[in-house]
């Protein structure tokens, strides 16, 4: 089950999300959805008593196929903001990897479903388009890594 709640004006989603970079690291790749008029990094909410870095190898495998990239924390987005008449409360923990594979198609279709479309986006064209969170472009090739402590007690099979 996600990790999220939501009542009549209220809702918390904690997710996880992917800078993914081509291979000389000039792209990295993004999504946007059928329904929004904006950019996300690709990725998906964590579930009960996962680990964030299990999430964002469960959610890039399903959506994209990719199973054989590593994963390094970056940073925490936090994010308040209204979305259709209720107040969210996103927290995203956000990694990156490198995608050394072969770049067939810049814009393609999400394999786990129809209406998440992916795009390989020039670095250097970012402020073109509308992202969000907005200003994850300080996050990028960031040299300064933050600390992942895991303390996982809880033995779940």
């Amino acid at each position: 089950m996600d990790i999220k709640y939501k009542n009549d004006k209220f809702q918390f989603i904690y997710r996880t999300s992917d800078i993914i970079y081509n291979s000389d690291k000039s792209r990295i790749l993004l999504f946007y959805g059928d329904d929004r008029d904006y950019y996300m990094l690709p990725g998906g909410k964590v579930q009960e008593l996962e680990q964030s870095k299990n999430a964002i190898k469960r959610e890039i495998k399903e959506e994209l196929g990719y199973d054989n990239l590593e994963y390094n924390l970056i940073g925490v987005s936090e994010e308040i903001l209204e979305d259709k008449g209720l107040n969210v409360h996103q927290i995203t923990l956000i990694y990156e990897s490198l995608y050394n594979g072969e770049i067939s198609d810049e814009s393609f279709k999400s394999i786990e479903t129809d209406w998440i479309n992916f795009k390989w986006i020039k670095i250097s064209e970012l402020k073109r388009y509308k992202i969000h969170p907005k200003n994850i472009d300080v996050m990028l090739n960031n040299e300064e890594k933050i600390k992942h402590i895991i303390d996982d007690r809880i033995n779940v099979e």
